[in-house]
């Protein structure tokens, strides 16, 4: 498949969907992380927690994503060796190389 051997291939698509999942499930886990953390917070002081805090955790939790994000982008063709993946919103069907058009074969 244009000089590219089908074990790489498939290691790239699998890498691919493993991290836009990834990040996907950071996305929707960040209302249960800050109930979980708010809940702790009055567990252990038997008060409220901070807003303060709350935005921390809120800050962390987004800067955490955008790594996740970034390490998406980052990831390399197997073809062109350029970053691959333009942005995260896409289904594996659809998914390929920004550059070189490399597509996963639908099997």
């Amino acid at each position: 498949m244009d000089g590219v051997d089908a074990v790489v291939l498939e290691q790239f698509w699998k890498q691919v969907r493993s991290r836009r999942n990834h990040y996907f499930l950071w996305w929707m886990g960040w209302p249960i992380a800050g109930i979980a953390c708010w809940v702790a917070y009055r567990a252990a002081w038997h008060a409220d927690a901070p807003e303060w805090l709350m935005l921390l955790v809120l800050a962390v939790w987004f800067a955490v994503w955008l790594l996740i994000k970034r390490r998406l982008r980052s990831l390399e063709c197997p073809r062109c060796h350029a970053p691959a993946i333009s942005n995260p919103f896409f289904l594996m069907r659809n998914a390929r190389c920004r550059h070189c058009d490399l597509r996963r074969a639908v099997s």
